[in-house]
């Protein structure tokens, strides 16, 4: 197997980086009131990969059967919540697309 990985993917979920996000979000100057990280009306590009660094950790910590990665980060789950929730984005969120593999298997094990 891949212990290395195991170790490095345990670590990740366990304390997962997101409190520069949540402090983001908090900010008391947010346009959004702490919905979006930049705009005030709806998501931009950072929002994107905001999201999607959130959701891989997410996919992570379910395949390992780590812990909820957003137990300590309640604005970063509001924000991923309000992104999926998106009307413009439910169809893809419900297309084989989005359940795609997220690297090669060869790259990693955990999202292969």
């Amino acid at each position: 197997e891949f212990p290395q990985f195991n170790t490095n993917a345990k670590a990740k979920v366990e304390k997962p980086p997101f409190a520069k996000f949540e402090n983001l979000l908090a900010f008391k100057d947010n346009l959004s009131g702490g919905k979006w990280f930049v705009l005030k009306d709806g998501p931009g590009v950072a929002d994107f990969h905001i999201w999607e660094m959130l959701d891989q950790h997410k996919m992570l910590s379910e395949r390992i059967g780590g812990p909820d990665i957003f137990a300590e980060f309640p604005k970063c789950k509001a924000f991923y919540d309000a992104f999926k929730a998106l009307p413009t984005l439910k169809n893809y969120f419900a297309s084989e697309a989005y359940k795609l593999d997220v690297n090669n298997k060869i790259a990693n094990p955990h999202f292969a």
